[in-house]
């Protein structure tokens, strides 16, 4: 008699009275070097099966997840920097009483004793434009280990729209890259909206490291590098967001990890801007926040969204270009909403372009690397800093 493994069985047992459908994913958020969460939404309540191990054996493990149309799937104990492949499994009533929905792969996080890494870098993408899948069509084409985004990844903030703004055009690299987000205002919808939208628009759908309190503000480390991700928004007046003045919560947990970080690079992603000659500009009350603190403790760089344009600054400190001390702050904001122009001139204002764009950047050890890229896939700006 043929046999046929356990997990199959289950499933032949649980299957749905009609098949089930992935409607959004997978995607891959909380990386680490010994782990990842699998995500992904079925259009009904269904019991769905994941198989996973080092490639080409994904069948290794299997694991379950309960009856529900939102799985988030941890998976421990990985192997650092190797290629995970896995298959999710869902009911079909057609039969067989199960189906590969999904078979796809991601490479975990090195760690300290490998210090290089490349990952691409955008922003203030949520619009579902021509511009925007254009743009994601030319970051399909490199192997980052990650994506930093610096916000306003939904233009209302609502879920209902997140799959045409957010999970669509970025679909094939979810399933196999893990998106680091920082909160854009328009995340937290209209400034007016109850406390509980981010609850119920965002929260559920995004698993963070929990390395402070995500999805608001967390630090995550590659290879020789820790990654800050703040949320700024109580500067520019979201009624929600969690305050980072001097003496919130979110400030003191920021100088506390700052000060124990001996990571060879400390990098800030946020999402309001700390230097800008952008539409929007920098908020004085943020810059006078924060600035100290970046400096206090040797910030590298900052990645900022909001003015839609691309901005580097010359290495600046207290408004002032500064070679020795100062940090060079990098305006991502040209992820495919309507453009924005340059608003004022300023001394460290380095390069200002009007253009929709994406980065891509390699740290080796001490050295970091940056191409941006426009639409087109032409670079329009280089950057390299030798530590």
């Amino acid at each position: 008699m043929k046999k046929f493994p356990v997990f199959l069985i289950l499933m032949n047992l649980c299957a749905p009275a009609r098949p089930a459908a992935i409607a959004r994913g997978p995607y891959i958020e909380n990386m680490a070097a010994d782990m990842a969460t699998v995500r992904f939404r079925t259009d009904v309540d269904t019991v769905a099966w994941l198989s996973y191990g080092a490639w080409p054996d994904c069948e290794r493990f299997m694991t379950l997840s309960p009856e529900m149309k939102e799985h988030a799937i941890n998976l421990f104990g990985l192997l650092s920097d190797t290629t995970h492949c896995y298959r999710i499994y869902l009911g079909d009533s057609g039969g067989a009483g199960v189906y590969k929905a999904e078979e796809n792969a991601f490479r975990t996080f090195r760690g300290i004793d490998k210090p290089y890494f490349n990952f691409l870098a955008f922003g203030d993408s949520g619009s579902g434009s021509e511009e925007q899948l254009e743009l994601a069509a030319q970051m399909e084409k490199f192997d980052p280990d990650f994506i930093a985004h610096t916000g306003d990844m939904v233009e209302s903030g609502l879920d209902a729209n997140a799959n045409m703004q957010y999970f669509g055009p970025y679909k094939k690299m979810l399933a196999k890259y893990p998106f680091f987000l920082a909160l854009g205002n328009h995340d937290y919808g209209n400034r007016n909206e109850s406390k509980k939208f981010l609850r119920e628009n965002y929260i559920p759908f995004h698993s963070m490291p929990r390395t402070g309190l995500p999805p608001y503000f967390y630090y995550f480390d590659e290879g020789n590098a820790r990654f800050f991700v703040l949320d700024a928004n109580y500067f520019s007046g979201a009624k929600w967001a969690q305050p980072l003045d001097k003496g919130s919560k979110q400030y003191k947990w920021l100088e506390r990890f700052l000060s124990k970080t001996e990571k060879t690079w400390k990098f800030v992603m946020l999402h309001q801007p700390v230097y800008s000659t952008g539409a929007h500009g920098a908020i004085e009350a943020q810059r006078a926040a924060l600035e100290p603190l970046f400096q206090k403790y040797k910030v590298d760089m900052v990645f900022q969204g909001h003015d839609h344009n691309y901005e580097r600054t010359r290495p600046v400190k207290d408004g002032i270009p500064d070679d020795k001390e100062g940090i060079v702050y990098i305006t991502f904001g040209g992820g495919g909403r309507p453009l924005y122009f340059q608003r004022a001139n300023e001394d460290w204002s380095e390069k200002f372009l009007p253009v929709y764009h994406f980065a891509h950047i390699e740290i080796k050890e001490k050295n970091f690397a940056m191409n941006v890229y426009d639409k087109e896939g032409r670079v329009i700006d280089t950057f390299e800093v030798q530590k």
